[in-house]
């Protein structure tokens, strides 16, 4: 089985993102399901293309281009496998985009979705505990003690 690659990764900048995403989520909430759902859908599609196109990701487009250039956050690189986080960014952005789109009906449910996306980023920012990384960790994990 082959590891998956590892690359550098700019942590202040992932930090920044997720406690921006975050605190956006919880004033969404606040704000209620009218106004909340257009900054639901915007953390959503933040989270989507940012993945795929780094200029939508205005949060870690205004650490690095700001923050740290100016010395008000110190840049720090790591070395780990992005690939599980890459994928839970899109799930979580496409969840967030759904969550918006029911809100839009007028489905309040849809919060809960949004509450356990929010709560996954903040787990990752706080605590670097990456759910969907534990959850892919275990799977491959109890397949290798079934193939062995």
């Amino acid at each position: 089985m082959n590891a998956a690659p590892v690359e550098t990764v700019d942590v202040t900048a992932r930090k920044v993102h997720q406690g921006a995403c975050v605190v956006c989520l919880a004033v969404a909430f606040v704000a209620g399901s009218s106004v909340g759902a257009w900054l639901v859908a915007a953390i959503g599609l933040v989270l989507a293309l940012g993945r795929y196109w780094w200029p939508a990701d205005i949060f870690r487009q205004l650490t690095w281009r700001v923050l740290e250039p100016a010395g008000l956050l110190p840049r720090r690189d790591l070395q780990e496998d992005h690939s599980t986080r890459r994928v839970a960014r899109v799930l979580g952005g496409a969840i967030l985009l759904i969550a918006a789109l029911l809100l839009g009906f007028g489905l309040g449910l849809a919060w809960v979705l949004v509450a356990a996306i929010g709560v996954m980023i903040a787990l990752d920012a706080a605590f670097n505990v990456c759910l969907l990384c534990v959850v892919t960790y275990q799977v491959g994990k109890r397949r290798m003690l079934r193939a062995g």
